[in-house]
């Protein structure tokens, strides 16, 4: 696999289940967020999505989270790119990396010496784009994620059809929960790359998270396609029968071809973490108890970094073992304070169990960090109506109002509409008002509201 979702990079985001009254937003499968590795600095081959890293993350670092593994998975690296066009200028040359006890050749194709003056200065496009992209995986390491995009989207304007800059756009959408937003940049990275196994998976995952006001039924069919794809590329990659597990699953197959994929999946890679925590969840769900406890025993055994943490707590929090949870995703917020995923994550299981107060201070910590993740907002807000603080909900809704998709506007006009029958439960008809005509401009089609529009209007 490339650098960009590598051995260290690809499994942090399956599903974001909420269950009880609070507003469910993710799959009832497992899902993170924040795995996807940061895009390379190092030359490019056309073959993989990024060449290795010229200071390679390792799995404990917070930039480049990481499932467990101790053995690499399987890279499929092309030697012979295809040209663009010829050139002499320079001279092509073979760089190896190690990553991890593993030798990767990465063919770096010859690049004529493109040079633009800026001022008195002149400057290599090429560096240019290194250095964008650097300072993109480094402000994505700060979890400062508007100077990471900045940097990226300055990187794909240097280098358009360079497939790193896109890949580090989707990483940092992937990291806040933005899926849709991450799936256009996944499907743009895959059209730079269409031999690339990583780019379908990504695609595949992203495919996973429901998304409001969509079809999921075809969407989970086309993670499964996406996810044959990237076997069809690379049929040694653990992560894709992993995912294709997921996909299988969502879509209601939990026979033995998705107990297969899993179990392909630990064959390929046998410390495997998440793929123990999805066959034990499946194995759980056929009335096998005894097997699905040992699966998760070696899912907790195997997750010694804060990813793999993270999605095994994920897993556990689909079958709503939120205090087990908890426990895992506490270690991961000792390695990395500020991971969003880890945050939102610890925020759902507190407020499930209705620990309100500490779940408030996660919250409010998890949209300090990312400011743009639509779900945080909806959360904290569901938990201050769960408090009855109408007047805080409000607000948080309010912010949740400058960062709502298309697709999301639905889901956010039902957290007004809810707000607004709670004031008007407490007798305060214009609070009420004020809500519901919020609710109304996301979700003018919606008769109710205008309902209780009209009888606030005659109360």
């Amino acid at each position: 696999m490339s650098k960009v979702f590598g051995k260290n990079g690809i499994l942090l985001i399956f599903a974001f289940l909420f269950l009880g009254p609070l507003y469910v937003y993710g799959q009832d499968l497992g899902s993170s967020s924040g795995i996807f590795r940061s895009p390379s600095t190092s030359p490019k081959s056309s073959s993989t999505s990024a060449a290795k890293t010229t200071k390679p993350k390792t799995a404990t670092t917070k930039s480049a989270p990481a499932p467990v593994r101790k053995t690499a998975p399987k890279t499929v690296v092309k030697s012979t790119p295809k040209p663009t066009r010829p050139t002499t200028r320079t001279t092509a040359r073979r760089e190896t990396v190690s990553q991890n006890r593993n030798q990767t050749t990465v063919y770096t194709p010859p690049q004529e010496n493109i040079v633009i003056t800026v001022g008195n200065q002149n400057t290599n496009p090429n560096d240019l784009f290194e250095q964008a992209v650097e300072e993109g995986n480094t402000a994505r390491d700060d979890r400062d994620y508007v100077k990471a995009e900045n940097a990226y989207r300055r990187a794909q304007g240097i280098q358009p059809k360079d497939s790193r800059a896109v890949y580090g756009l989707g990483n940092i959408y992937a990291d806040q929960q933005r899926w849709e937003e991450a799936e256009r940049a996944y499907r743009q990275a895959m059209q730079l790359e269409p031999d690339n196994a990583a780019a379908y998976i990504a695609l595949s995952y992203v495919l996973t998270q429901p998304i409001v006001g969509t079809n999921l039924s075809e969407r989970y069919d086309e993670a499964e396609k996406m996810a044959r794809k990237a076997i069809q590329i690379d049929d040694g990659n653990a992560f894709a029968y992993d995912q294709l597990g997921v996909a299988l699953e969502l879509r209601g197959n939990i026979s033995a071809e998705t107990q297969n994929a899993y179990q392909k999946a630990i064959q390929i890679e046998p410390e495997f973490a998440l793929a123990y925590a999805h066959l034990g969840r499946l194995l759980r769900r056929n009335g096998k108890s005894a097997d699905s406890g040992d699966a998760y025993s070696k899912a907790i055994r195997f997750s010694n970094d804060v990813p793999t943490m993270i999605l095994v707590a994920d897993v556990m929090q689909s079958q709503q073992k939120y205090l087990e949870s908890e426990q895992l995703l506490r270690r991961a917020l000792d390695q990395d304070p500020k991971n969003p995923t880890a945050l939102y994550m610890l925020g759902r299981a507190l407020t499930t169990r209705s620990e309100f107060d500490e779940a408030e201070k996660v919250l409010k910590r998890s949209v300090e960090v990312s400011p743009n993740s639509f779900v945080s907002y909806t959360l904290l807000g569901s938990l201050y109506l769960r408090r009855a603080r109408l007047d805080d909900a409000e607000k948080i809704l309010n912010k949740a109002l400058t960062v709502v998709s298309p697709n999301e506007r639905k889901r956010l006009a039902q957290d007004f509409e809810a707000v607004g029958d709670a004031f008007m439960r407490i007798g305060k008809p214009a609070d009420a008002r004020r809500l519901y005509r919020q609710a109304m401009a996301l979700d003018g089609s919606k008769t109710i509201l205008m309902e209780k529009l009209a009888k606030v209007k005659n109360d």
